[in-house]
């Protein structure tokens, strides 16, 4: 068993499908950088654009090698995530057999692709070191976001985990109401902000128009609120709605068609700028810097990546009282929130932002700090290294 004082803790951050990439390599560098541990981050080639993180940290490109080559010369075919989720499971067994040879001290898994089958590998791991895992959303098969692959077996991956991380006290208590953990092996470490997409350099240049930016951002599931931000954003006053465009960017996860009608219905169309598409990481620093407000109208979510870059720009948020969401940001102290499904809340909250320029400014101070205390990724990774201490001792 490994000492869990020695400065030098190896570290072995594993994310297969890159779904959580910019926490990933945020981590691994503040683990690195601020508890001395080595780390070496298990991940595949990033296939949603180019990815460059001048990290002091190691990449160990394991996972998907065969199917995203495929994927690059040929597309992604109907049967393609298929033939990925064959090779995961080969990829996942060489895995295993790689690290048996030079056992991390810890293995830290960010994500399982396929929980029924990665709980078997999990289990061959415990036998040479300690594993914990990171669950991020503790509401994701109630959205129905994810995969029957990745439903099945969901319940069991728990049992072979020394710890589990979560971001909140909501994603807490609602593994405690499922069962799924027990309460000793469940530590809350909040999430840091993205700051992979907002360099230290801020002196951006200031926005010149007088029209104000409302950005709805991310992948839009039905769990988002965007048909309650819609109404909200048709009940502001006719002349701050005529000085305002509502900025929703982002992949749909379901037909947008009855959304655009909504819009249309009640005469907003023209002051919606729809922009539906996955967004690279090269263009977020610009949507978030003309933004005005950042809004979250979310329905159910443990926390939010959204709310997390919000952060790292140093924006204010309007935002649905759920979750995570509401632990992280204080009522016109960080932001606004309102209650979820809330037209008229929302719409208040709105016209409240955009007209009170000083208690704006005012929150995008509190954010300012928030970013660089509470949330700072040199206190969740000694957050993290403590969480490690404990399952090696």
């Amino acid at each position: 068993m490994p000492d869990p004082l020695r400065s030098e803790l190896s570290v072995m951050v594993v994310d297969p499908s890159c779904y959580s990439l910019p926490y990933d390599c945020s981590l691994c560098e503040a683990l690195t950088q601020s508890c001395g541990c080595r780390v070496t981050l298990a991940r595949s080639e990033y296939m949603s654009s180019t990815w460059n993180w001048p990290g002091s940290f190691c990449e160990w490109k394991h996972f998907y090698s065969l199917s995203h080559q495929y994927a690059r010369r040929f597309g992604g075919k109907w049967w393609w995530r298929h033939a990925k989720g064959v090779e995961h499971v080969f990829n996942m067994a060489q895995f295993v057999k790689r690290l048996r040879c030079q056992p991390p001290d810890i293995v830290h898994f960010q994500w399982l692709p396929i929980p029924a089958l990665d709980s078997l590998q999990v289990r061959k791991i415990k036998d040479f070191a300690p594993a914990v895992l990171t669950l991020h959303n503790t509401g994701t098969l109630a959205h129905g976001s994810v995969s029957r692959w990745q439903r099945s077996g969901f319940r069991r991956v728990f049992d072979d985990f020394s710890a589990v991380i979560v971001h909140s006290q909501f994603s807490k208590r609602r593994l405690l109401e499922k069962k799924w953990v027990s309460e000793d092996r469940i530590h809350v470490i909040p999430h840091g902000p993205l700051q992979y997409y907002n360099p230290e350099d801020r002196c951006y240049p200031q926005k010149t128009a007088q029209e104000q930016t409302l950005l709805f951002f991310g992948r839009i599931e039905a769990y988002k609120g965007l048909e309650v931000l819609i109404r909200a954003f048709a009940q502001l006053p006719r002349d701050l709605l005529n000085n305002t465009r509502l900025v929703i960017a982002g992949a749909a996860g379901f037909a947008l068609a009855p959304l655009r009608k909504l819009s249309k219905r009640l005469q907003v169309e023209g002051r919606i700028s729809w922009d539906v598409r996955f967004i690279r990481e090269q263009e977020i620093p610009a949507l978030f810097r003309a933004a005005s407000v950042v809004v979250l109208p979310y329905l159910d979510i443990d926390q939010s990546g959204v709310l997390m870059t919000a952060i790292a720009f140093d924006k204010a948020v309007v935002a649905s009282r759920v979750g995570g969401i509401a632990e992280t940001i204080q009522d016109r102290v960080h932001g606004l929130l309102t209650e979820p499904g809330n037209v008229e809340s929302l719409a208040k909250a709105l016209e409240s932002a955009l007209t009170n320029t000083e208690l704006r400014h005012s929150m995008e101070n509190s954010v300012r700090q928030l970013r660089t205390r509470e949330l700072s990724w040199e206190s969740v990774a000694q957050k993290t290294f403590a969480v490690y201490q404990q399952v090696c001792g």
